[in-house]
């Protein structure tokens, strides 16, 4: 019974009525004071915060909707980083005004959220190793523009 009044918390709806990309998992890529917001697993690995979409849901609300049930904040999608080669669609993402620090509902999704420099990135077990040196990129693109970079292809190729 504690594990299903674990996740009773529901998501808040949507805030992107016009979203309309479908994917089968999304995320956000948000930065805050230069370090990256990232969620360690269960299994101990960090990775960007993000899931599976649900039937029908638009890629930006699953990045929304997961954002939100792993680290408790409000963020909100705005263009495109990356598609990874899992399928998983990477936006940059916007603090909301109503974002507050990181507390995530109980959920026991992940371990915690955290946010990390670029220099501690390699301190860490990632959960995609393989994406490291994207998410690297991107964050040196994100800091530098505060989006990606002009003329930026959103597919990594990896």
């Amino acid at each position: 019974s504690l594990l299903c009044a674990a996740c009773a918390s529901e998501a808040p709806p949507c805030p992107l009525p016009q979203a309309s990309s479908a994917a089968p998992s999304a995320g956000c890529f948000a930065v805050r004071d230069g370090k990256l917001l990232l969620v360690e697993g269960l299994n101990g690995r960090v990775s960007l915060p993000g899931g599976s979409s649900l039937p029908g849901e638009a890629a930006e609300c699953t990045a929304f909707r997961e954002t939100w049930e792993e680290t408790g904040l409000y963020l909100y999608p705005r263009e495109l980083l990356a598609v990874f080669p899992t399928g998983f669609y990477a936006y940059r993402c916007e603090f909301g005004e109503d974002s507050g620090e990181i507390d995530p509902p109980a959920r026991m999704e992940v371990r915690r959220a955290l946010y990390l420099a670029p220099e501690q990135f390699d301190d860490y077990e990632w959960r995609f190793a393989n994406q490291v040196e994207t998410v690297r990129e991107l964050h040196a693109r994100v800091s530098a523009y505060g989006t990606a970079a002009p003329g930026a292809s959103a597919d990594t190729g990896l």
